[in-house]
């Protein structure tokens, strides 16, 4: 089976979804999902005239229900300066949530940012040791992960690594 799959909506080539046995022709993004949703819906009105007639009536029901977005189409129509009042509004708030979403920190907390890189130079890897009772730290969280500990070494002392080679 292959490991990759090309979206049919958006032809990126993505890893295969393992959770998906066959069949996966979508990648997971919001409108490649939703693109294959309306395909489904649409094949399946095309083969299933029950399921067809059925979703009129149920949109036909709701409209009876919810008489009042009529209202909200014919008040917009006859009120074009509110509706371009509110459009430039919700672009204004949009913009201003926008700017101050950036400027939020991150969520997740090991995110790799400029100031927490580790600067160039010579390393030494050592695996991690528990200490003496043979607990690690409480501030580990994943106790699985390959846990290492990096140790500076000085410029005069890289001859060492470089031989060994």
């Amino acid at each position: 089976m292959a490991l990759t799959i090309r979206c049919a909506h958006c032809g990126r080539k993505v890893k295969r979804n393992p959770r998906i046995k066959e069949g996966q022709h979508y990648c997971g993004l919001a409108v490649c999902q939703q693109a294959r949703k309306n395909a489904w819906e649409q094949e399946r009105i095309k083969k299933d005239g029950r399921y067809s007639s059925d979703r009129r009536a149920s949109k036909r029901g709701w409209r009876k229900r919810h008489a009042g977005f009529v209202y909200q189409a014919k008040y917009r129509e006859s009120h074009p300066d509110y509706v371009q009042t509110n459009r430039e509004n919700r672009l204004k708030k949009y913009h201003e949530k926008r700017i101050s979403d950036d400027k939020k920190n991150f969520v997740k907390t090991d995110a790799l940012s400029p100031e927490s890189l580790i600067p160039s130079g010579v390393y030494a890897l050592f695996s991690y040791r528990a200490d003496a009772s043979g607990r690690t730290p409480e501030h580990f969280v994943k106790t699985d992960a390959l846990i290492v500990q990096l140790t500076g070494i000085q410029q005069n002392a890289a001859h060492l690594f470089s031989n060994s080679s």
